[in-house]
This record gives structure tokens, sequence and C-alpha cells, in this order.
């Protein structure tokens, strides 16, 4: 199927706008397993592609159910018409990112190449194409490079954009700013990269957060060539993981459109032990992210990155080698807006030949990473490698350190340059002292492991770039990891001065041993991958919270708030300005009745423990919530008391298979956990809690009838339900537990769980429920996009599935499936 993309017509004359056209929607699309597109020429210009599929771009092709476990190349091709080209305008083709490999053809003339999966590229077309003509676009999209124990999701998975610019304009704009501390002034240079041959202005002006023009500043320039444009703040906002201020710079050349870029005046430095921003010692924790959801793979839609980005906020998140994965420049965006210490990586891993001193790909890579990610003020160092240094791999470490380390000083002197190790605690003559700071990864004995690298590397600040013990487990109910013992063996030294947990989320591998769930993912997030929080989520976000200790008691008078500070060697550990303490008192619906809110003083790490009394009536109210609140309005350390015990809980439906049962209940509000009391003759067992909203009891007889009973829990106290229900086992097996059911546009989203005896999963959804008329079977695990039969129409689905020994299990009930509104 073609598809013909007709651009808008621009005016030709010489002060027109730049215009840009995305070149998103459907592609036609083809996996070539046997590698046969380069021989036949599927780029030409007269190949047949009439059996072509149809995909979206951006996307991943690996959300496809047709191919989820696809790896190797893929060809894509669109088709589009530019009605006229303005005169001294240029046409550019630009590409946000292709994973992992990317070729790229122009009616049939191979354009170039591309071999890093998160950066973007791009081409001048102008003297390639005609204007009124069809122009065929053709690009091979190979995914088999592997980083680590992620997915290799391959596709064009960000945009694409046509961009007609004026010959004589304004590439790229650098902002560097260093602020005097002592002065509250700043100085800021301005770089400004011009394409085009005639002399002309650059003009440069700053605002504030607020707007206001603060600093402005013009140069003479011409030809491809750069301008360089000191300005003054005298009174600067500086940027921090709390107070995210955000200067934006504007630049002009000629009467050519403007160009903006925002950035964030604050100062990194390293001084002994201790790493300053702006001045301040900070001591802070964070986590890994895989930036990701089985719906989207890494194509991230804005809702997805913003969601995890929040929660990692409000679980502590403050500073992190966030992702192995460079970011695009919109979650950088969000980032630099809600204040997080990053440090950005190319994606070298482990064994690899590419570490040698001046190879060029790596230091192409660098390259690209900083000159592309220069003023987000939330990067605040330069990854060369993750656990590149082990001498028996890599034996030229020091000669590839040395010469990344250059190429990120020479393109960037503000910044950290680091790389990642997590043998320094095994060999001593790793060059793991070239680095600015030390990041390492550990699992397991983190607090003698970073003494043992104090030890061998001494004179640098150590920073858990990675930590954990064991993979955790899907269940939301997982206690598998001890946050409170990992983080309590690594405080107290002044030469560990933070830790980033592996992982926030759970993902999706091909990478199989014991720590990978039957679904296909790695789950030691504290969130799964839906993005639903499990019980580690509050366990991390108490050991990550500023304060030590937060109580609540209640009063005739209204509230106590008790507040203990951290310690000076804590982890963490900053001085806290701009906090607030919330007290809310919540409805039986979670509704809030009334609110008193109370700014703290500043706090420092090792002040004495304090409290606060706050006036708030509870009559009518089921509990009352305190929260400790950031200045940028994240809750990040809570307490609560609820006022009775819950309400009655009510069981909704039951299964039953052989030798297992399972309860379905809804949740209510006024309830922190459930758990069920069960017999045959009398309600003598109790299951684990739970604070899903099924529990499932295991290992029973066959064919006996059980009484089971549920029971909800909160800090008040318990509460049985009215009824006892009566279930029996039987011969069946149970139906999966779906996780996710949604719909967004032509896709319904299926998250499901799994077992290992599990052989395939079948599907039967409609828009009628008594005629559920699409019948499909998937070996794939753990989530899928299924098409939708009527876009826009409401639909309904069950789910079974097939175990390897050949039987089937129930069918599940029939569900309404929601509409994802974005």
């Amino acid at each position: 199927m073609k598809r013909l993309l007709t651009l808008l017509a621009l005016c030709c004359c010489s002060a027109a706008a730049a215009a840009e056209t995305p070149l998103g929607g459907k592609w036609s699309f083809c996996t070539d397993p046997l590698n046969a597109g380069l021989r036949e020429a599927w780029y030409a210009p007269g190949h047949d592609r009439s059996g072509w599929d149809e995909t979206e771009v951006p996307g991943c092709w690996n959300t496809r159910l047709e191919y989820a476990d696809y790896t190797g190349a893929a060809w894509y091709a669109t088709t589009f018409v530019l009605p006229q080209k303005p005169a001294e305008y240029d046409i550019l083709l630009d590409f946000e990112a292709v994973y992992a490999d990317a070729d790229v053809w122009l009616n049939g003339k191979h354009l170039g190449s591309h071999d890093f999966g998160f950066t973007s590229f791009g081409f001048d077309i102008t003297g390639r194409i005609a204007p009124g003509a069809v122009n065929r676009l053709v690009v091979r999209a190979e995914n088999s490079f592997k980083l680590g124990a992620t997915w290799n999701w391959g596709g064009i998975r960000r945009p694409v954009t046509l961009r007609t610019v004026p010959r004589e304009r304004i590439e790229s704009v650098f902002v560097s700013a260093e602020p005097d501390l002592q002065k509250g002034s700043a100085e800021i240079g301005v770089k400004v990269l011009l394409n085009g041959t005639k002399q002309g202005t650059v003009r440069v002006s700053i605002s504030d957060p607020e707007g206001r023009i603060v600093a402005r500043g013009e140069a003479r320039a011409a030809g491809r060539s750069e301008a360089l444009i000191p300005l003054r703040i005298r009174k600067a906002r500086l940027w921090d993981f709390h107070h995210p201020h955000l200067y934006t710079v504007t630049a002009t050349y000629g009467d050519g459109e403007p160009v903006t870029e925002r950035f964030g005046i604050r100062k990194i430095e390293i001084d002994g032990y201790r790493l300053l921003l702006n001045g301040e010692s900070v001591r802070l924790n964070g986590a890994n992210w895989v930036p990701y959801d089985p719906f989207h793979g890494n194509t991230l839609p804005p809702e997805i990155y913003r969601r995890d980005i929040d929660r990692m906020k409000s679980c502590g998140v403050n500073m992190a080698r966030l992702s192995h994965l460079a970011l695009p420049k919109e979650v950088l965006n969000y980032l630099d807006e809600k204040g997080m210490l990053i440090f950005e990586e190319i994606p070298l891993w482990n064994k690899n030949h590419y570490v040698e001193a001046d190879h060029p790909v790596p230091m192409r890579w660098l390259t690209e990473l900083i000159t592309q990610r220069y003023n987000h003020p939330c990067i605040i160092g330069w990854s060369a490698g993750n656990e590149i240094g082990r001498l028996s791999d890599n034996p030229d470490i020091e000669g590839y350190l040395a010469s990344a380390f250059r190429r990120i000083r020479e393109l960037d002197s503000t910044r950290l340059a680091v790389y990642v190790t997590h043998t320094a605690a095994k060999q001593y003559d790793e060059p793991v002292l070239l680095s600015d700071m030390i990041l390492f990864n550990q699992y397991g004995a983190h607090g003698e492991r970073a003494d043992e690298v104090h030890r061998r590397y001494p004179g640098k600040p150590i920073f858990y770039s990675e930590y954990g013990t064991k993979a955790n487990s899907e269940d939301p109910n997982n206690t598998l990891s001890d946050y409170a013992a990992m983080l309590s063996s690594m405080r107290g030294r002044e030469h560990l001065i933070g830790a980033s947990v592996w992982t926030f989320n759970d993902y999706r591998t091909n990478y199989r041993d014991s720590g990978t769930a039957a679904t296909g993912n790695r789950p030691w997030g504290i969130v799964d991958v839906y993005g639903t929080p499990k019980r580690g989520f509050r366990e991390l976000q108490c050991q990550n919270s500023p304060l030590a200790e937060f109580g609540l008691t209640l009063t005739e008078n209204g509230a106590g708030i008790a507040l203990t500070p951290r310690g000076r060697l804590d982890l963490p550990a900053f001085r806290m300005e701009g906090y607030t303490v919330r007290l809310s008192a919540l409805g039986a619906d979670g509704d809030t009745l009334q609110r008193a809110v109370r700014t703290l003083p500043v706090i420092q790490p090792g002040d004495k423990a304090f409290s606060l009394q706050l006036p708030l009536p509870t009559a009518g109210a089921a509990r009352i919530s305190a929260e400790l609140v950031t200045p940028t309005g994240y809750a990040v350390h809570d307490a609560v008391q609820s006022l009775a015990t819950p309400a009655s809980p009510v069981v909704t439906r039951t299964e039953s298979g052989q030798e297992i049962i399972r309860i379905w209940f809804d949740r209510g509000f006024t309830a922190d956990e459930w758990y069920v009391r069960y017999g045959t003759d009398r309600l003598e067992n109790r299951s684990a809690p739970t604070i899903d909203g099924f529990i499932e009891l295991p290992k029973l007889e066959y064919g006996n009838e059980y009484q089971i009973q549920l029971v909800a829990v909160n800090d008040a106290g318990e509460t049985p339900a009215a009824e006892i229900v009566r279930v029996r086992t039987r011969a069946a097996e149970l139906p999966p537990v779906i996780r996710h059911l949604a719909q967004e546009g032509g896709n319904i989203q299926v998250g499901y769980a799994c077992d290992f005896g599990d052989f395939c999963y079948e599907f039967e959804y409609g828009t009628v429920p008594e005629k559920l008329d699409r019948h499909i079977l998937t070996t794939v695990t753990g989530a899928c996009n299924l098409p939708v039969v009527e876009p826009d129409a409401q639909h309904y689905l069950r789910i079974r599935k097939r175990l390897r020994y050949g039987y089937a299990s129930d069918w599940s009930p029939v569900y309404p499936v929601n509409t994802v509104q974005r």
C-alpha cells in the first residue's frame, strides 16, 4: 500500500519562516530475516512493495504481536511530495533515533548510515529532491546490537521530520553558565554556530523563569562560523533538584527566525570526598530506570516517561546514572523541569572491542551525546561506559579512558567525566582514579565493598551507580529486597556519597537466568512493567527520605508531627529548604475533607529532632495523613493514622482449580491490606497479606470444599467480611490474571501473568460481550498489543492459556476494555 505525504507549499521570499513537517504515521514495513534486502535492492524506487505490511512511525516493531521477538534487519518506506522549494532555503531530513543501526535512501540514492540508536542524525537533501515530484524515502533498521539485560527494541523509535530552513541560519546554540556563589551573579557564555555565507548580526537575549529579559548581547559573524557572546546575569537564580529554575536564551541571525534553548545556572564540584552542588555538599540517592513500557517499547510517550519520573521523584530519587541508554530531548526537558541530577552514558558494556585508545566509534558517540544534550542542567556528567574496567576483558582500558575523558573535557569542561566500574574492589591496577568520581556497581556486601574500593583507590568520592542483592518478584507483595538493610550498611562513610538502586521498574529482557520471570521480565523494580507500585516502593521511599523519621500522633487539638533530620554522613543528607508538611483529613472514599499546610524551617543534616502541632478537625474523617512535601510538590514521606477499622470487605468473584482457589475483591480506601481465613471445617488457616486485588490459596486438596472469609486490615485493626463463602477445588486450571487492559488508538493493550508451564495464550474479543468473534493465539509472554475490531468502539475481552502438557485453562470472565485518553 502506497502512502503519499504532500508537504505544505512555502513562500519563496527570503524572510519566510522555517517549516517542519513530521513524517510520522503509517509507513510500509517488511522484515528481512534472510538479509536479502541489500542484495535485491529493496531501496530502489521500482522495487515492488505491494506485499509489505504497514507500521507506525515512530514506533518499535517488537510491540507488534507479529514481530514481538524479531531480531535482525527490517525495512521502512514512505513517499512525500514537496510542492515547491523556496529560494535560499535548504531541505533537511532529521531522524531523532533509529535503533540500532540505520541506512537511509532517498529516491534510490544512499544518504548515509548511523550506528547509535539513541542520538539524532540527519541529512541535507536540498539537491536530492525535485519540487512536485514523488520522493521515496527508505530506511533499513537493524536491531542485533545488544546492551546488557534489556530488550533490543527495533525500529524508527523516535520522530522523523522534514525541515525547510533558511540557508543563512543558526545551526545550534550552546550555553555555559558559571555562577559566582559569593556575589550571586552568573557569567553566561553563548556560542552560536552558523550556516551561511553572508555577513550578519547575531543577537542574543536571556529571559528568566518568568519571561523577563535579564541580559542582551550581539556580535557580527558570517559563513560557517561561530559567534561567542558573553553575558552576565546580576541576580542569578540557581538550578538544583529542589529549585529547578530554568532560563531561556533566544538567538537570531540577521532577519532569520529565532532559535531558543533552555538552560539552568548551577555549579558542580568535587571537593575531596564531597560532591558540591552550588557550593553545598549533597549526598543523594537515586534509581536506575529502564525507559520503556510493554506496549510502546522505548518510543516513550509523554504520559509514560512523566509518570515514571514523577514516581521516581516522589520516591526520593535525586541523582542517578538514570539509564544506560541516552535519553530523548523531551525526557531531558522534563528532568530539567522537575530537578534530577543524572549522568548520560554511551552504550559500552563489559567486554568490548571498542575499548581502546582513541577508537573512533565511542569517540563519535561521545561527541553526538554531548553536543546534542549540552544545554540540559539535569546532566552533571558524561559516562564513557558501564562495567568496562575488568583488565582481562579490556586490557587497554587506561588508554581508552584517557582518550574518552580527553574528548569529554574538550567538548564540555563544565561537567564530570566518569565511567562505571564493577571490578574496582577486586583489582589494583584499574585506572579508576582517572574518573572525576568513582561510579561503582555492587550487589551485596555494600558497605565493605565500598570500603575496599576506598582502600585501593583513595581520594575520590564513591557513588553506587547500581546496588541490590537479587531480583525481587513481579508479585506486588514481594519483600525479597531489604532496602533498609542495604542502605544501613552504606551509611556513615564519608567516602560513600550516594546510592542508586537497580532498578526503579521491572523490564522486558531476553536475558535468561533464574532472575527472569515466566513473563520474560526482569522483576528488579519497585514498580512493575505497568508502573504499579509494589510494597518495595514505600519501603525505599522511607529510606530515601531526607528525614530519618517522620511520625504522626493525634491529639485532642489536632496532630503532632515528629521530625528527625538525617545525620551528616547519612544517605541521603542535604540541606532542606522550602519543604512543607501537609496534613489532611480524608473521607472513606479517599477524598480530602480538610487540609492544613505548615512551612518547615531550613533543616541541615545533623540538626536536632523537633515537632510541630497542627490543628485539624477529624469529624467525618476516616484517616489522617501527614506528608513531607518537597519544594517541587512531591510527597516523599508520609505517616497515616486510621480513625476506625476498615469497612467490611466483599468478595466479588472466586475461581478454583485442582489444588488452588483464587479470591477476587474490591480494594477499599480504608484498608491497607487484606488476607483470608480458610479451612474445610473451620477457619484455621490464614493466607499471607496482600496489597493486590486478589488472593490465591495454593497447595489445597482436590475435591474439598473450603470456607473462606476475607479480612481487611489497617493500622486501627481488622474487619472480616460479613459473608463466609464456600468454594470447592475441581479438575480445572485457572486462567491467567490480567494485570493491564486498555485500548489506545488501534491497539488493545493486554498485560497478563504467566507460569513456566504455559505453552501459549488465547484471546477472544469483540465489540459485543456475548459475541467475541475475534480470536488470536500467541506464545508471546507477559504483554502484547491486539488490533482493535472497530476504532473508537467499546471492546470486551477474555483470556485463557494452554499448558505445555496439552490441555487448556478455564476462560477468564469477559472484561470491558477501558479507553486510554491521551
